[in-house]
């Protein structure tokens, strides 16, 4: 094979490498939609909005309609601490976490909700943005849950603020992303 030949070939396994087949596009988009549509019951997954997590741009991509208010997103890439964090969210939780990526506080109008059944992360209970274990940032394991957020944090009062497996705990409490995190199993 002459070097013209092997580097027009080099070239032409790169461009098909850096275009994808539409086929693989096709599975990638329902690879996603069923990891998001697991975070929650069916009952409310099957009629729920998808949406991609953020690009570098901000902008979540539609996936799929949906048509009960709910907007579920699929698990991020996985990481040493994250092996799914796919969630379904009726629209005040979707405001906690739209603000969150903004990096502002939420306006919430109402009680909020999320399911988060698929659930594998570490993670801090104290800071949004932790991304490793520090000395004091509440370092856990967080697997199956619901969460609640309340629009009047006092509604968080006397709610434990320890991460843990046998009951409800406060989440982030002294940020504006304060909510409940309810294990399940």
């Amino acid at each position: 094979m002459t070097p013209q030949v092997l580097s027009l070939s080099l070239i032409a396994i790169v461009l098909v490498a850096l275009h994808p087949s539409p086929a693989l596009a096709q599975n990638r988009r329902a690879a996603s939609i069923a990891s998001a549509t697991a975070a929650a019951p069916r009952s409310i997954s099957r009629d729920a909005t998808v949406l991609a997590w953020p690009d570098s741009s901000g902008r979540m991509a539609k996936l799929r309609s949906g048509t009960n208010g709910w907007t579920c997103l699929p698990s991020q890439r996985k990481t040493k601490y994250i092996s799914n964090n796919a969630m379904c969210l009726d629209a005040n939780f979707l405001e906690l976490v739209t603000a969150m990526v903004a990096q502002r506080p939420p306006v919430l109008k109402g009680v909020g909700y999320a399911y988060m059944l698929t659930n594998d992360t570490w993670e801090s209970n104290t800071d949004p943005a932790g991304v490793a274990p520090t000395s004091d940032n509440q370092w856990h394991h967080a697997g199956s849950h619901v969460m609640v957020v309340y629009p009047d944090r006092s509604a968080l009062a006397g709610l434990p603020t320890e991460p843990g497996t046998s009951g409800p705990y406060v989440m982030w409490a002294s940020t504006p992303y304060a909510h409940v995190m309810w294990p399940v199993k």
